[in-house]
């Protein structure tokens, strides 16, 4: 596969830098073009204003272009392929993002970021009975109905959702916080193969990036950048799925939430603080089919929606959002010919 000059040059830029630094837009909106970036950045004066570090500088001066072509050579190796911004297939919601990522690695599916209804899906690695429960339900419904569960692929919440998914035989997408070569978590290597299969694994950091934990809060602006909305399922105060719920507000995203079990219990102090603040609680599936449907009733498979509902109940409460029943009629009884009244007997007082 040969890559255009772009590429290399933006390659070029993030090898440099890192993925994810502010300094590569700084250098773009200076130089207007990846070429002339790498070329100014080459020379032996750069630019002031940019104000970089001593030891960016001394990464920039070592680094060559033949580096960056064995990157691209172990890339093909590995079968990952690389989108860069501006291309057709890059997603338009992410333009939405503070400092969207240049390239994006992938293997998989590239369509599914377009045109596609995706769905964040978040929570803690250590789920409840309930929550678990609660999840399975729900991402059983929602990718039955044609949405596409996005996850951080990490152990819990996350990838109970790709499950739900490849149990359908229904794509979904992974977000890696770590290069898409290495094997984290580790018991799940081999899952990434299968979603890549029906689905795509994305990431935007090098291959052989191992898994620090910084990279998790950089991802989590991409991972909620790429879809419509944040679902959370369970989360204490401090989850790292929160700060994933916070990029979603911010990027004026829709942000759903299962209401706790109990709500005393610590591990589900995160979602009640997002309920307090306006994200949508959601009960079952139809909670996030009807945000979405009025705009993409084209794309949902409406029928899903009225399949196994529970049995009505005379409850006002308990039969919202479904039809109301006819009401009961009174049996009529046989009509009989009045008699005039009588007169009442005095009661002697």
């Amino acid at each position: 596969m040969k890559y255009e000059e772009e590429v290399r040059c933006l390659l070029w830029l993030v090898m440099a830098f890192g993925a994810r630094s502010t300094k590569i837009w700084d250098v773009l909106r200076l130089y207007e073009t990846p070429h002339r970036a790498c070329e100014a950045l080459q020379s032996s004066e750069i630019e002031h204003s940019l104000r970089l570090q001593e030891h960016t500088k001394r990464r920039i001066r070592q680094l060559r272009f033949s580096q960056v072509d064995d990157m691209l050579e172990r890339c093909e190796q590995l079968h990952v392929s690389i989108l860069r911004f501006g291309e057709d297939a890059y997603p338009e919601k992410l333009f939405a993002v503070v400092n969207p990522p240049v390239l994006l690695f992938y293997q998989g599916d590239l369509s599914l970021l377009q045109d596609h209804l995706l769905l964040t899906v978040v929570g803690t690695r250590n789920l409840t009975e309930y929550s678990l429960r609660v999840e399975k339900t729900i991402c059983n419904d929602l990718v039955i109905e044609n949405f596409v569960p996005v996850t951080g692929f990490a152990i819990g919440v996350d990838i109970t959702a790709n499950l739900c998914a490849l149990a359908h035989d229904k794509p979904s997408i992974a977000m890696m916080g770590c290069g898409l070569d290495v094997a984290y978590p580790t018991q799940h290597a081999s899952l990434k193969a299968r979603i890549a299969e029906n689905g795509l694994i994305l990431s935007e950091f090098l291959p052989g990036t191992e898994p620090k934990p910084a990279n998790f809060p950089i991802r989590n602006r991409v991972l909620s950048g790429l879809t419509m909305g944040t679902l959370v399922i369970q989360a204490p105060a401090r989850s790292g799925a929160l700060i994933t719920a916070e990029c979603a507000m911010e990027q004026g995203r829709d942000v759903f939430c299962v209401p706790p079990v109990d709500i005393f219990d610590k591990c589900y102090m995160g979602v009640i603080k997002y309920l307090r603040n306006g994200a949508v609680p959601v009960f079952d599936s139809r909670d996030i089919v009807y945000a979405y449907y009025t705009s993409y009733a084209h794309m949902i498979v409406a029928s899903a929606l009225y399949e196994n509902q529970p049995a009505k109940s005379e409850s006002l409460v308990m039969s919202l959002g479904e039809e109301p029943s006819e009401p009961r009629r009174r049996k009529k009884s046989k009509s009989k010919k009045s008699k005039p009244p009588q007169e009442e007997t005095p009661v002697p007082v």
